[in-house]
């Protein structure tokens, strides 16, 4: 039996670092594979995202391992019903973590309005002040994974954290919102919003214009987790232009990258970076993934396995 890898790069790098951790088993790099690929053979696939046609020819397929954090690709008709399951790695935390500290900073401490072209080359000659870290509260929405490094990179800073998730957290020092009915006050108490939601049909629409207008005066709104989070982008863009939004920063879109004519790409408080907040890092991820493996091969249960009626 073998397991089919499926990298969108650095296929030989991940070959490598999965043959390294689990010398004893047969992986086979889906670029290599001729027409004498035995697919019945195939017992798991490593991948970001494969063909559904493909994969219903691994009539012995059980399980796929996500070479990513998101996990909707495996979720659509036509996909084998078979265990999925979610990649949740550190690295890919901390780079998300270090990305939101970015940009919250950023508009925290003014620096996009403090430092323009007039003052490029002259010394003190910006002025005001900003809030103070324990003054600016920082909100996530989503809890989970991502979502606590992100809230403990922030707390260590002094930040106030609140978070909104299905069903709430008991996290020491977090204030937690839960459930749609406490949405509204989660929006209007935070300066600064922080999205890692994924995509799910409870998530996909969630920020509509009426959610948009119960974000607090002056605040941003900073997207990691899916695009599919906004209803619709010119009700995105209506909050920017209208109030109460004072900035956005996207890192993913729907579509992504976004259409040729989408006001995201010139408006002047849009800030587009493209789906860079995190990445999957070989080495960590391969361990992950491997370790994975042989609890599946020892009969336990690997994690975290997607819940289908969660999407997530």
């Amino acid at each position: 039996m073998s397991i089919l890898v499926n990298p969108w790069s650095s296929g030989d790098k991940w070959m490598a670092e999965l043959q390294s951790n689990l010398p004893d088993e047969q992986f086979v790099l889906w670029s290599d594979v001729d027409d004498s690929f035995d697919r019945q053979s195939v017992e798991m696939v490593v991948a970001w995202r494969m063909k559904r046609a493909d994969l219903q020819t691994f009539t012995n397929l059980h399980t796929i391992l996500s070479m990513g954090a998101g996990t909707e690709q495996w979720q659509r008709d036509g996909t084998p019903a078979v265990r999925i399951v979610r990649l949740a790695d550190p690295a890919m935390s901390d780079e998300m973590a270090a990305y939101a500290l970015h940009w919250v900073t950023h508009f925290q401490r003014d620096f996009d309005s403090r430092f323009g072209a007039d003052d490029l080359g002259r010394w003190g000659s910006s002025s005001g002040t900003y809030p103070a870290p324990s003054e600016h509260r920082v909100g996530i929405l989503g809890y989970g994974t991502i979502g606590r490094r992100i809230g403990r990179s922030f707390a260590e800073l002094g930040y106030p954290i609140s978070a909104w998730s299905r069903s709430g957290t008991d996290d020491e020092g977090v204030s937690s919102f839960a459930g749609v009915d406490e949405l509204a006050n989660f929006l209007g108490s935070c300066d600064a919003v922080i999205n890692v939601l994924p995509n799910t049909p409870a998530t996909s629409g969630l920020l509509t214009a009426e959610r948009f207008a119960q974000f607090a005066n002056g605040s941003i709104f900073i997207n990691i987790g899916r695009g599919t989070v906004v209803a619709d982008e010119a009700e995105l863009v209506a909050a920017l232009d209208s109030g109460p939004l004072r900035a956005a920063v996207l890192d993913v879109t729907n579509p992504e990258p976004p259409s040729a004519s989408s006001p995201l790409l010139t408006h002047p408080q849009v800030w587009l970076t493209p789906h860079i907040a995190g990445s999957t890092q070989v080495r960590s991820a391969a361990k992950l993934i491997s370790d994975n493996i042989t609890r599946i091969r020892t009969g336990e249960e690997p994690f975290p396995v997607v819940d289908p009626a969660t999407g997530y």
